[in-house]
């Protein structure tokens, strides 16, 4: 797990990072860097445990990505996420009371499931989570993430680009319901013109506009729920 701590005293708010489907590579560092900045210390746990992708910045190729996609395991990485906020917790300079998840992609998928399985995350932040529906139930993936949802006990922000097609449409109705139904405290938030990954750094997914609403949507989101904004 890597960890940055904001300078001054805590106890600080914190988030943990669900690194998108190429792993703990710049753009996350990035992402875990602007975090601190904002008075947030940053977790990042590897939830390939070292053996993730070799091209964790190839943004224009997805073959070796989608391959470890296919490969991984969901309950492992879910509960890597949880494990960190279990680390989190024991840290002296850490608020447990205020320890967030955070995803893009996959990474949103197990931020998501990471929040389904605690009750003690104070919000989530979910970056087009890849895997609402898995492709098919097996020990690795044993049940779809939307039927879990009625489970998270934290506020959750889902961020989508309406051009996603990981979530179309008759999905996102049934996401939109099942928020409702449950009585989910939920919002999501969708990106004219953009589609999956949006966020990327580079390559042809990215969509600078969309990037820049998402983050202040999300940083205005976490500010509600978690404070902080301290070295802003």
């Amino acid at each position: 797990m890597e960890l940055l701590v904001p300078e001054g005293g805590g106890p600080h708010p914190a988030v943990v990072l669900g690194a998108e489907a190429y792993g703990v590579n710049n753009f996350i560092r990035g992402v875990q860097r602007k975090l601190v900045d904002l008075g947030y210390a940053a977790a990042v746990p590897d939830y390939y445990h070292g053996d993730g992708p070799i091209g964790t910045e190839n943004y224009d190729d997805f073959t070796e990505v989608r391959e470890y996609i296919g490969r991984l395991d969901f309950t492992c990485g879910a509960r890597d996420l949880a494990g960190a906020v279990d680390a989190l917790r024991a840290m002296p300079d850490i608020d447990p009371r205020r320890i967030a998840v955070w995803g893009y992609c996959t990474g949103g998928t197990l931020a998501w499931l990471a929040a389904c399985l605690r009750s003690d995350v104070a919000a989530a932040v979910l970056y087009f989570p890849s895997q609402p529906l898995f492709a098919e139930l097996s020990p690795a993936t044993p049940v779809h993430p939307i039927d879990l949802l009625w489970q998270i006990t934290c506020p959750a922000l889902f961020l989508y680009g309406d051009q996603d097609k990981l979530m179309p449409s008759d999905v996102l109705a049934d996401l939109r319901a099942r928020i409702d139904y449950w009585g989910v405290d939920a919002r999501v938030e969708i990106y004219p013109g953009a589609g999956h990954s949006f966020t990327c750094p580079w390559g042809p997914m990215r969509n600078a506009e969309a990037d820049r609403a998402a983050w202040n949507d999300a940083i205005s989101f976490l500010s509600e729920h978690m404070g902080a904004l301290s070295h802003e």
